[in-house]
């Protein structure tokens, strides 16, 4: 016991390095356990809100018995609420959960729109429901700040929306909200697990690197082979046992800070965040398990070799490059037979995410291995000469110190060119019909209504200064041509205008508006209403709670400005992606830059007699920073622009396969990122000089030499 306590905790170096070891377990475990957590928690509170999409089927089937539902989307100073108007009678079987059908002219509303209703006018807001009679609770709601209201109406006035059906059943389970976010958040979760797995391995390298000094010292001087894996395991378990400790209890003291992050633009629960014991276990016990794994490796090698003797690592060879190249593959198959794939799509797409960023890690050392040996035939000074053939005999060393590095710059680069897609009013080349003060309302496809009662009812909302139309043959959708020339601030020229692209003109090439082959539109049903104000936010809502209130009107289209309609947070992927993207790029920057100060510090504690018998033979101090400069630099920059390239492709496979959006130039974020990139190479390599200097001067070091 004595000999173990003085070979584990003999030195201040060793506490400093079995802290590290346990640090970055803590810190995998509690980013494995949080990620489990939010995974669980975004399923949970799918299911409590699945409600909100009930399994309905075609209104032809209903009968006097049957529920009637409509769910549509409504919107209120650009917050997305989420309305289910609906009619049942007394003896339905299809019943709301947890609550009554709210009556004709009355509606029930989620306790966070309760409280918008209230400190809002109401005929902004609380007019378009008509009385509120109760609170969803907060059982059905996905977030406490989920904004949610249920509207009670007859069989024959929620049977003429657009989106009604005979309701199956509430009960639809968990529908993901949007398969575009399930899939981004799955990406999202790689990309941070991805990195933490990576500092929970240098962490155990670094355990290994001074370990096996120690054991090959042991074994020198006698001592059997199963002492020294006892001590190996002592070691090892120890550390790691401590490190699951410290990172499952960091995960439930983080548990309730969590919550506050936004998912979807929604707060979480902390009760969601549940992750089972038997979870905890088992990453706990995988952890411990791969240390000690690690640590009898570094027995079985140090007993199988002398002390003085040097491991060279085998060439690395082309197949490591097989698994970048099978995710590339993947990924073009998904593109091209996206229709035709038998399985949810996000199950491809984030196989072929995790393939690229697994493969890229995988083959780095080949690049590594490439690069050096151009770089050793080049080498004449002494520091470059002594990087050069480190890189060389040991090029998956040498890309472990970087290998951190070359995952945040991939994968921010992904979240960086994705949100570069995001969608705008102005993402279209068309002159737009609607100017950005108006909001236009969809007419029920049944319904004749008179463009001289819908202008006297308008003429009574504050802020609304002139009213449109537009009108159809059931074919096309033409306006007036003096309607067209106040929308366009006369850019149009024409009698008769029709429209390309609908109401809101998305034409993404060409005109949205060009001359009409029809002569007339007597005879022609109104399609839209549009309503322009005086650009007041409080004027925008008055007109959008007029058009909603209106007789004919199909609320479940919703009554949106040209720019609420284009982005859509809940459908706009780019959105979706900056939002987990920054959080995760964060997340990303900071392991990164313990994966590099940790790997680059193993990496001198595994070479530091052979710093300590260069310092003997009279190696300037500042000739360690050029050694150490080299061999960061070479594996890094060897892979720099394939993981920036890679980045650029995977992020253009994801938007285009999600979504038909493309890519523009990259989000500000990505230079912020790889300044910050560049910063944390020249500040590591700094501190790795000083602690390297230190080894070198340790007398405990000199006087073993």
């Amino acid at each position: 016991m004595g000999v173990l306590r003085l070979l584990i905790f003999g030195t201040r170096g060793n506490w400093v390095r079995l802290a590290g070891i346990v640090v970055g377990v803590a810190i995998g475990v509690l980013l494995a356990l949080l990620l489990v957590a939010g995974a669980n928690a975004l399923e949970t509170r799918d299911i409590r809100s699945s409600w909100l999409q009930p399994a309905v089927n075609d209104l032809s089937t209903a009968t006097t018995d049957d529920t009637i539902a409509a769910r549509s989307d409504d919107i209120f100073g650009g917050e997305r609420i989420d309305r289910l108007d609906i009619a049942a009678p007394a003896h339905a079987q299809a019943v709301l959960p947890g609550m009554e059908v709210p009556t004709p002219g009355t509606y029930k509303a989620s306790p966070a729109l309760t409280e918008l209703i209230k400190n809002t006018p109401s005929t902004q807001l609380q007019d378009r429901y008509g009385e509120q009679v109760g609170t969803i609770p907060e059982s059905l709601l996905a977030s406490p700040d989920s904004l949610v209201v249920v509207v009670g109406g007859t069989p024959e006035g929620v049977s003429a929306l657009l989106s009604a059906g005979v309701v199956d059943s509430f009960y639809a389970g968990a529908y993901g909200g949007n398969q575009n976010y399930q899939t981004i958040a799955l990406v999202g979760a790689l990309a941070v697990l991805i990195p933490a797995f990576l500092l929970v391995a240098v962490s155990t390298t670094l355990g290994s690197a001074a370990r096996a000094e120690r054991w090959q010292t042991l074994r020198t001087i006698g001592a059997p082979r199963k002492l020294v894996k006892r001590v190996a395991l002592a070691e090892a378990a120890g550390t790691a046992v401590l490190g699951a400790a410290l990172g499952v209890g960091g995960f439930f003291a983080l548990r309730p800070l969590l919550a506050l992050l936004p998912v979807a633009g929604e707060r979480l629960i902390a009760d969601d965040l549940a992750v089972s014991n038997t979870v905890v276990l088992v990453v706990a016990v995988a952890v411990v398990i791969g240390a000690v794994v690690a640590a009898l490796r570094s027995a079985r090698r140090t007993g199988s070799s002398a002390t003085s003797q040097a491991v060279f690592e085998a060439a690395p060879r082309f197949a490591r490059v097989i698994p970048l190249l099978a995710g590339l593959g993947l990924f073009f198959l998904v593109k091209t037979f996206a229709g035709q794939i038998p399985v949810p799509l996000v199950i491809p797409i984030v196989a072929s995410f995790a393939l690229i960023a697994m493969g890229l890690l995988i083959a780095g050392p080949y690049f590594t291995w490439l690069t050096g040996t151009w770089f050793a035939r080049l080498a004449q000074a002494g520091d470059a000469v002594i990087a050069s053939r480190r890189i060389v005999r040991t090029p998956r060393a040498g890309f472990r110190s970087v290998a951190g590095l070359v995952a945040a710059t991939f994968l921010i680069s992904v979240f960086a060119f994705s949100a570069s897609a995001s969608g705008s009013a102005g993402s279209y080349t068309s002159e737009p019909l609607l100017p950005e003060n108006a909001v236009a309302a969809n007419v029920k496809l049944d319904t004749d209504i008179a463009g001289a009662s819908v202008k006297e009812r308008l003429s009574r909302v504050s802020g609304i200064t002139s009213v449109h139309f537009t009108y159809t043959d059931g074919e096309g959708i033409y306006i007036a041509g003096d309607d067209a020339r106040m929308l366009t601030n006369h850019a149009f020229a024409g009698d008769i205008g029709e429209l390309t692209g609908g109401i809101y003109s998305l034409a993404p090439d060409g005109p949205a508006l060009h001359e009409a082959t029809i002569s007339t539109l007597d005879g022609l049903r109104i399609n839209d209403i549009i309503a322009q104000t005086d650009s007041r936010a409080p004027s925008i809502e008055e007109a959008r709670t007029a058009l909603l209130t209106f007789e004919g009107v199909d609320r479940s289209a919703g009554v949106w400005t040209r720019a609420e309609h284009v982005v859509d947070t809940d459908s706009d992927l780019a959105t979706q992606f900056a939002e987990i993207g920054r959080l995760a790029i964060v997340l990303v920057t900071f392991l990164t830059a313990a994966v590099l100060a940790i790997a680059t510090t193993a990496a001198l504690y595994d070479r530091k007699r052979t710093l300590s018998l260069l310092q003997l033979m009279g190696m300037p101090r500042n000739t360690l920073a050029r050694i150490i400069s080299w061999e960061t630099l070479v594996p890094l920059l060897s892979i720099l622009a394939p993981a920036v390239f890679l980045g650029w492709f995977t992020a253009y496979m994801l938007i285009t396969s999600l979504s038909s959006r493309s890519l523009s130039w990259p989000d500000s974020l990505l230079g912020i990122a790889l300044a910050a990139t560049g910063l944390m190479v020249v500040v590591s390599i700094l501190l790795a000089a000083r602690v390297g200097n230190t080894i070198m001067r340790s007398s405990e070091n000199n006087r073993r030499e």
